[in-house]
């Protein structure tokens, strides 16, 4: 019956086996019929869920794209409340993957470096998202250089990238080979992001300013 293509050619092909078996394998139509609801419950389910995660997400992205002039101490413990939330209830989502990516930068914000680092390597050893695994990375990363961790963002940003992070990723590394005092590295790290950056049409000018800095200054 797999290679019927319409609901009624299904129909008549029950009928047409029922015929030839008999009542002897009611049990076994119970079950498929049972698993048919089931699966379509769970479909229901999903969907409400998905909804539901929507709307929290919603919520907290309301919450943190106000001006700085207009957040309080109240809107900041709300937004993590939400995030809260999505970790929470929703964290089998990619909603889940948000509202960690969202504790990470609440976390940086107030100071906590160590729990912030602790949630982004939590999250790449989580996540089934691609995007979310390289943002999360780049996140991971300049912490680590904030930090002086140079050697571990450099481990962070190692391995494949998805195109469209190579920009944030190659200046990134940059920033921690010149800070590391490996200016050779730094300015060859900043040209491809350089050329990335002109071949996606984003914007240059900080990039530029850097490997212009080295150049002028003779560090590298």
């Amino acid at each position: 019956m797999t290679d019927m293509r319409t609901e009624e050619e299904q129909v008549e092909a029950i009928k047409n086996w029922w015929q030839k078996n008999g009542t002897g394998l009611v049990v076994t139509l119970v079950l498929v019929t049972g698993g048919w609801f089931g699966w379509n419950g769970y479909q229901d389910n999903k969907q409400a869920k998905g909804e539901a995660a929507s709307m929290v997400y919603s919520q907290l992205i309301d919450t943190v794209a106000q001006p700085l002039s207009a957040q309080t101490d109240a809107s900041r413990v709300q937004a993590q409340a939400l995030a809260e939330q999505l970790i929470t209830d929703f964290n089998d989502t990619v909603y889940g993957d948000f509202g960690q990516l969202f504790s990470a930068r609440f976390a940086a914000d107030a100071g906590d470096y160590t729990a912030a680092i602790e949630q982004l390597q939590q999250l790449i050893g989580s996540s089934k998202q691609p995007a979310i695994v390289h943002s999360a990375r780049a996140r991971l990363a300049t912490l680590q250089v904030q930090t002086e961790q140079y050697d571990a963002a450099l481990v962070t940003l190692s391995g494949n990238v998805d195109g469209a992070f190579l920009v944030q990723f190659e200046t990134i590394k940059g920033d921690a080979y010149w800070l590391q005092g490996d200016t050779v590295s730094a300015l060859a790290a900043y040209t491809r992001a350089l050329t990335a950056a002109q071949e996606s049409g984003a914007s240059a000018q900080v990039l530029q300013r850097k490997i212009d800095h080295l150049v002028s200054t003779g560090e590298a």
